[in-house]
């Protein structure tokens, strides 16, 4: 059960987090940086945007503090910019 939920959770960030950088109209790329993937990673991670796995890398503790760090920053970026994210 606990592996569902933070299945759940990290899918729910990883969205929320692209979402706000749709908002502010934030460059794949400078997403991927925000969250210091590789390209390989991002390309892996946007695959749970069409319910595909979760990668293992980098490990989901690790990815899940990064989501919140970066999605806070995006989050007053766009508030910044008037932008409800």
């Amino acid at each position: 059960m606990g592996s569902l939920i933070t299945d759940h959770v990290a899918r729910r960030e990883f969205r929320s987090f692209v979402e706000i950088g749709d908002a502010i109209r934030l460059s794949e790329d400078a997403r991927r940086r925000a969250l210091s993937l590789s390209e390989r990673e991002w390309a892996d991670w946007t695959r749970v945007l069409a319910d595909g796995p979760l990668p293992q890398h980098p490990e989901l503790p690790e990815m899940l503090q990064r989501l919140g760090s970066a999605s806070y920053s995006l989050a007053a970026a766009a508030e910044q910019q008037g932008v409800a994210a």
